[in-house]
């Protein structure tokens, strides 16, 4: 049995989404189907559909009258939390999934479900032949969804497998399609990162491991990069500080670029690695990340069009300067740039 789940609009980000899904996940609810929407009359007609199933609605508004108006009764009222039932189906509204744990205990929902296991895998970029590449999922007797399901998102794809079987069996399918995917995607990308948390959680977490520290000095993503590198607890061990050099005087009177900047223009790989180069001195730490672009979407020309983002980062006597090419709309583009800036640092620190 596998759980049924429901976001309204003003709850749909990533991180998020990301989030619910990875503790019904954790706690054994390996959910079936997601659906969107903000329309609550809509969401009465999805949960006739649901019987016998867990219904998770998660970010919604008050729900009490349209759903007892539907023949749902309700069990109990938390705070800002609604728990319903109706022919032996629990709906739980919730506000996000801090509460799930509790919610689980209480209504003993794993003892139908402990053989029916969820994994969500994120991947990023997703600008890959996904489909292609993940036809390499092992199969395994048991396996309940012969092929994943993938959600795309701004820059990001959640990749969600279910097993039917023994816990064991489980953890061990999902560790050999990990390493089967990351095989066939080495063959077709340089960088790319695939598991089982956010990106900048898995750098923030090899960060403290080889106790380095980083500082960044931004321009186009306008302090984004020194954002997520600080999501994770005890950053102040790792991050020594960010400088948003936005314009480009503060690109020549904070970091005394102007110089490299008169000649090789604002946006290009001589001044990301300046930037890079004056953030680490700056900021007394072993790594800097230095990164200018255009994230649009005016200003962009033939030589540098909109998307053009050049990114470095020095490590001791190691100078990486990558040129990218991005599509999407602004905040698009500056996610994007945030997170190869991540994933860069992350090849970065496996060779240290």
């Amino acid at each position: 049995m596998r759980s049924q789940v429901v976001f309204s609009l003003e709850f749909l980000n990533e991180v998020k989404l990301f989030k619910a899904l990875k503790a019904l996940d954790d706690l054994g609810l390996a959910w079936e189907s997601i659906h969107i929407t903000s329309n609550y009359e809509e969401l009465a007609n999805l949960t006739k559909a649901f019987t016998g199933k867990p219904i998770f609605v998660f970010g919604t508004q008050a729900l009490g009258f349209l759903l007892e108006k539907e023949g749902w009764q309700k069990l109990t009222e938390r705070e800002e939390n609604l728990i319903f039932v109706r022919n032996d189906t629990p709906l739980f509204c919730l506000k996000g999934p801090d509460d799930l744990p509790s919610v689980v205990q209480e209504f003993d929902l794993t003892s139908s479900l402990s053989k029916t296991y969820g994994r969500t895998f994120y991947l990023f970029p997703c600008g890959l032949d996904l489909l292609e590449t993940l036809k390499v999922v092992p199969q395994k007797q048991g396996v309940l969804l012969s092929s994943p399901e993938i959600f795309f998102f701004k820059c990001h794809a959640l990749i969600h497998l279910v097993y039917k079987g023994k816990e064991s069996e489980a953890q061990d399918f999902f560790h050999c399609f990990k390493e089967s995917a990351e095989k066939a995607l080495k063959e077709k990308a340089e960088l790319f990162y695939l598991g089982y948390r956010f990106l900048w959680e898995e750098v923030g977490a090899e960060l403290l491991n080889k106790k380095v520290r980083v500082a960044v000095a931004e321009s186009l993503t306008g302090g984004l990069i020194s954002h997520l590198l600080t999501e994770t607890p005890g950053a102040s061990n790792y991050f020594s500080q960010g400088l948003v050099t936005y314009r480009t005087e503060s690109k020549s009177n904070i970091l005394g670029i102007g110089e490299i900047i008169q000649e090789r223009g604002v946006i290009s790989g001589e001044v990301a690695l300046e930037m890079a180069q004056k953030a680490r001195e700056l900021g007394r730490a072993e790594i800097g990340i230095g990164i200018t672009g255009l994230a649009g979407p005016g200003g962009g020309s033939v030589e540098i069009p909109v998307g053009t983002v050049f990114l470095a980062i020095v490590a001791g006597k190691k100078e990486i300067l990558r040129r990218l090419a991005l599509k999407g709309n602004r905040q698009e583009i500056k996610l994007q740039s945030a997170c190869w800036a991540l994933l860069a640092l992350k090849k970065v620190l496996e060779s240290i």
